[in-house]
């Protein structure tokens, strides 16, 4: 957790600088919002691109989960075309799912009454 926290405040420290950031250029974050969200949302997509990366969103209502399609291959397509995805979802474990049916790496926003875990961490880091 501590190189965590001292990569957070250098970042920090860069962009109050007004320093450009290219920790992830030429990086795409998928951010897959099954259920409302503005914080987390918002914030996945701020430090995407305040890291110099891109992303695209997708939420429940353009998503073709409303046709039928699973959590797993929805999380597939998705991984076609990003480096990383973020995924909250109101079904607690969906998560986990998600990470065992993609190859590429799953950040956990919260799922249901389950985990959140980037928030748990972001409490840490602010105590």
């Amino acid at each position: 957790l501590e190189l965590l926290f001292s990569l957070a405040d250098r970042f920090r420290a860069d962009l109050a600088a007004g320093k450009k950031l290219k920790v992830l250029e030429g990086k795409l974050l998928a951010c897959v919002f099954m259920e409302p969200s503005t914080r987390t949302s918002c914030s996945f997509q701020a430090a995407s691109l305040n890291l110099g990366g891109t992303t695209i969103m997708l939420n429940e209502s353009g998503s073709s989960a409303k046709k039928g399609e699973t959590l797993e291959d929805t999380m597939r397509c998705l991984e076609c075309y990003a480096d990383a995805l973020v995924l909250r979802h109101p079904v607690k474990g969906s998560a986990q799912r998600a990470a065992d049916a993609c190859a590429k790496p799953i950040l956990n926003a919260g799922d249901g009454v389950g985990e959140h875990p980037t928030q748990a961490l972001l409490d840490v880091y602010t105590i």
